[in-house]
């Protein structure tokens, strides 16, 4: 019933009711009521020398996990002096962002999780930063590296024209693309805001277990909304593979059997863990970014195919010249790209390897002034 009513109601009718007075004030009073803790540590601390993390996740997706530790070990390491308040799974409640306008300051740095959820293919997260921009016009918000996709069909051109109308309205608003589709994407339709091109956060995790042992073919496929190839692709990969060694198939995704809470307390052991199991396989082939990614940090051998969308072609440009990392557009290239990334790893990975890009984002938080005109020179030069 909510999908039919959202699909014929014209949109602002429909955010009008969603956010009606009475049923706002009750999911603020519940998300306040489940966050207690969380609201009296903030109110304990001094606010004035805090950036504000929004959004971090509480889901399985081991990507978005590693993305939420990288960033937290990330700020940690350029931030001695800050504290990082970090603030999760938003969008469980459509009161939380108007329940953190009572705690989060007017001149507090907002920094939104990285990832891909910003378009039309996750639109409940899409709508907290959305919710986010609206509510707390005078904060400068920072959208940490993230891939935008929005779909071509009637709905997503739709969805894209209420997100740059929405978005307009903010006068300090930082969108990091983490590659560069994402990043013309932004440029082209986000006018007011000031757009920058950094990598993905995990790129800069360090594994430090390389005298594992390696053996097997470790198959890590998505079978979700964004998977692109289909069952027939997926066979013939597997008998490729099957030439190299005995397979093992894994996602990015917690175990089904793991039934322990994810939280901030123990998505790092997670995380670990699956990292060991791509730093033990002699390669990997794979559709999902974050099992690029994995492999890259953890010098594992690696064949990554697209989504549906850009962001694995995408992030492995910044990682071509690792020879263990192969991006390929077509299956037919699986053998002979298998056969190249097996003769130069397993390797080693370099975590500092984009230090000026990184930089980008710690300008950003301790300076007033945004880091776009020097970025601008730096691609031009």
């Amino acid at each position: 019933m909510k999908k039919f009513a959202k699909k014929i109601m014209p949109y602002r009718v429909y955010q009008a009711l969603k956010y009606n007075p009475i049923r706002l004030n009750k999911s603020i009073k519940r998300w306040e009521a489940e966050n207690q803790a969380c609201i009296e540590n903030i109110t304990n601390t001094n606010v004035n020398n805090c950036v504000f993390l929004l959004n971090t996740p509480s889901h399985k997706n081991l990507g978005d996990l590693a993305i939420a530790e990288a960033e937290i070990k990330f700020f940690n390491h350029i931030l001695p002096n800050k504290q990082v308040v970090e603030i999760g799974s938003l969008s469980h409640n459509i009161g939380s962002v108007d329940a953190l306008k009572k705690i989060i300051p007017n001149d507090a740095i907002i920094l939104f999780h990285g990832g891909g959820y910003i378009g039309s293919d996750w639109p409940h997260e899409y709508e907290v930063f959305r919710r986010t921009v609206m509510l707390f016009p005078k904060n400068r918000i920072i959208l940490l590296p993230q891939s935008m996709f929005f779909s071509e069909d009637s709905a997503g051109r739709a969805a894209l024209c209420r997100s740059v109308k929405d978005l307009y309205i903010h006068n300090d608003l930082h969108l990091i693309a983490r590659e560069i589709t994402s990043y013309n994407f932004m440029k082209n339709h986000y006018k007011n805001a000031n757009i920058y091109l950094v990598p993905d956060m995990v790129l800069t995790m360090e594994y430090n277990n390389t005298s594992a042992e390696r053996k097997g073919i470790l198959l890590c496929m998505r079978s979700d909304r964004e998977r692109l190839l289909n069952d027939g692709d997926t066979a013939f990969i597997e008998k490729q593979c099957g030439k190299y060694g005995q397979i093992e198939y894994t996602d990015t995704f917690v175990p089904d059997e793991y039934c322990g809470a994810i939280d901030v307390q123990t998505r790092g052991v997670l995380v670990d863990a699956k990292l060991e199991q791509f730093g033990k396989a002699e390669l990997v082939v794979t559709d999902r970014l974050h099992g690029m990614v994995f492999a890259a940090i953890t010098g594992t051998p690696c064949v990554a195919l697209s989504n549906h969308n850009h962001k694995v072609k995408g992030t492995a440009e910044w990682i071509k010249d690792l020879g263990y990392i192969r991006y390929v557009d077509d299956v037919e290239e699986i053998s002979e790209a298998i056969e190249s990334v097996l003769l130069h790893g397993p390797a080693s990975y370099n975590k500092d390897r984009f230090p000026a890009y990184y930089y980008i984002i710690k300008e950003l938080i301790q300076n007033e002034a945004g880091m776009q005109d020097a970025q601008e020179k730096k691609r031009n030069d």
